[in-house]
């Protein structure tokens, strides 16, 4: 009886510690992930960009009234920008953590240059702001399902 009493409740610990461990590679394929946005968003190409996405990803902008669902959209959107705006984004931080099997959160800051292409004599804008992600993980591989950009200041040159 004393044996159950304390293997149990180890037995149960130790499962419980084997079930909230999370492997390093699946944060680390989620980190590459993020790394790979600012590339393919201001160069593309844009399947890659796509790419990035889940299919039923939302990518919200509440100060800019951007919300788009789907990676199709997505694409679409920066397809669009791509030809009219020539843009520099860098991630100057990133905390990604995970929230359950699978599940990764990520807060990265930014910085984003903003320029018109059709416009030399427009200014060049500059955003500040906060990627705040939701990120899966589907056959071994890190999808941004979820992407709200909180943009916290904006700036000309």
């Amino acid at each position: 009886m004393f044996k159950v009493l304390v293997t149990l409740p180890l037995a149960v610990f130790l499962l419980g510690c084997q079930v909230n461990q999370h492997n390093p590679s699946l944060a680390a394929s989620c980190e590459e992930v993020l790394m790979k946005y600012p590339q393919y968003r201001d160069k593309g190409p844009i399947r890659d960009y796509q790419g990035l996405f889940t299919q039923d990803a939302t990518f919200l902008v509440p100060k800019l009234n951007i919300a788009l669902e789907g990676n199709e959209a997505i694409a679409a959107r920066v397809k669009t920008a791509l030809v009219n705006k020539k843009s520099i984004h860098m991630i100057t931080s990133m905390d990604v953590q995970p929230m359950g099997k699978n599940i990764f959160t990520n807060r990265s800051h930014f910085v984003l240059y903003l320029k018109d292409k059709n416009n030399h004599t427009a200014p060049t804008r500059i955003f500040n702001g906060r990627y705040e992600d939701e990120l899966i993980i589907e056959s071994n591989q890190c999808y941004i399902k979820k992407r709200h950009v909180v943009i916290d200041r904006v700036d000309t040159l």
